[in-house]
């Protein structure tokens, strides 16, 4: 049973004249009755795996094994939170993990060098970098720690992107966009993460499409290609991450 809220209520005696009549002694005068009554609280329902398979083509639901989606929305239910699904034997996602995170702050910023920056979190689909997984790591840029960085392994007009999934000890900041990009999350998560992603899901993965006029990985999920048109695969984790700028609200009240 889900945890509840205790309401207090003061009724007049008027909403009790008919039910008293007759059950209390004639001499007792009734002003008001105070009542306290538990309510469920207003949870949020669980993370629709069908949302994310909706997301997925047959080729990125074959080929990855561990998914984490994260909603970068400001608000709803889902806003602000990381959601870690594996897939079975069967095919079908399980629910793991249910992580608060903070996302970018979405506005132009300068960061520790003086540079003009727009500290946003793109909406997409990303790999993990293999050759940039990191368990004490600092940004040069904003001059902060990364503990247990997992880098996205993708490009953007030319440089590679500098985007990360890794920890934060600005607990207070969990659940609201105060990042300058990156996905954070508690250090226990973080780790935790880590670890599973490390130590359980490497393995062959195609590789995100590039397109070569902007010099940078495609975030719509396609896939990259040999000259026979099979997809290019290489060794890497099978970890797709799927950002969306979308709350949930509407999937909860289904």
């Amino acid at each position: 049973m889900p945890p509840a809220e205790t309401v207090s209520l003061t009724l007049p005696k008027d909403v009790f004249k008919s039910a008293a009549a007759g059950a209390m002694p004639t001499n007792v005068a009734v002003e008001a009755i105070s009542l306290e009554i538990d309510f469920p609280k207003n949870h949020p329902e669980p993370f629709s795996a069908k949302h994310l398979r909706q997301m997925l083509t047959p080729e990125l639901a074959k080929n990855f094994d561990l998914f984490l989606y994260v909603s970068k929305a400001a608000h709803g239910p889902y806003a602000q939170h990381m959601y870690v699904l594996r897939k079975n034997a069967k095919g079908k996602f399980d629910l793991l993990h249910d992580w608060p995170v903070s996302t970018g702050r979405e506005k132009s910023e300068r960061n520790a060098l003086g540079i003009e920056r727009f500290t946003a979190t793109l909406s997409g689909y990303y790999e993990l970098d293999p050759d940039r997984m990191f368990t004490d790591y600092r940004s040069v840029s904003w001059d902060e720690p990364m503990p247990h960085a997992m880098f996205f392994d993708a490009w953007y007009k030319g440089a590679r992107v500098g985007l990360a999934i890794h920890a934060t000890d600005a607990k207070e900041d969990l659940g609201s966009r105060a990042s300058a990009g990156c996905v954070r999350l508690s250090s226990s998560n973080a780790r935790d993460l880590f670890q599973l992603i490390h130590t359980e899901y490497g393995g062959d993965v195609p590789r995100m499409a590039y397109d070569s006029n902007t010099e940078s990985t495609r975030r719509d999920g396609a896939l990259m290609r040999d000259a026979s048109g099979k997809l290019a695969f290489r060794k890497g984790y099978r970890v797709l991450v799927v950002i969306e700028n979308f709350g949930g609200a509407e999937i909860a009240t289904q």
